[in-house]
């Protein structure tokens, strides 16, 4: 047995992914049992709706809007490793988007929060169910603008610029991290390096 997180290098996409959805419900199921406004019991209205008993209010599984981003350097790239991690690998940066802010307005505050440095040509490229417990992770890949990087500690443990061409320890395929990473290096330095 082991947990879901766990099975991220495990499973292949398709099991990954039909996890991560049940994962989600249950954890929707065990957090939405009474009613928001006023506090009676909720029933299963559809597979992944219920509705109040006793006001009708109806509700369904929220999700944590976070994003992620491959920012690029001619032929290097910003990785980073965060406080999260629990493997010795390199990622990407990311973060939650907050109320009242668009995703590539999220993308360049957390890229100037935990990096110091700005960013252009912000490109979607690519989202993925983020079930820890209930998000979903958008991708993007950018260009370093300005600024000398400067690592926010609180969040990450080291940071820094890798050419394409070596890269340190990254998470496996089935992240979309590294299929950005994976992108952006096809992209740069061709799918044959």
């Amino acid at each position: 047995m082991m947990g879901l997180r766990e099975t991220f290098e495990v499973l292949d996409g398709e099991r990954y992914a039909l996890a991560g959805k049940a994962r989600e419900l249950l954890y929707w199921n065990d957090n939405s049992q009474y009613c928001g406004v006023c506090g009676s019991p909720m029933q299963f209205h559809t597979n992944i709706s219920k509705r109040c008993i006793n006001c009708g209010k109806e509700v369904w599984p929220a999700l944590a809007t976070a994003i992620i981003v491959a920012i690029t350097r001619g032929e290097e790239i910003l990785l980073v490793q965060s406080k999260n991690f629990r493997g010795n690998y390199m990622g990407l940066v990311a973060g939650f988007v907050e109320t009242g802010e668009t995703l590539e307005e999220a993308v360049r505050r957390e890229t100037l929060e935990e990096t110091g440095i700005t960013i252009k040509n912000i490109q979607y490229a690519g989202s993925q169910a983020w079930p820890y417990p209930s998000g979903l992770m958008i991708g993007y890949t950018a260009e370093y603008e300005s600024g000398d990087l400067l690592i926010q500690r609180s969040e990450l443990n080291k940071g820094g610029w890798y050419n394409l061409r070596k890269l340190p320890a990254i998470p496996g395929k089935v992240s979309l991290a590294r299929q950005l990473i994976d992108q952006v290096k096809a992209d740069i330095i061709g799918s044959d390096d």
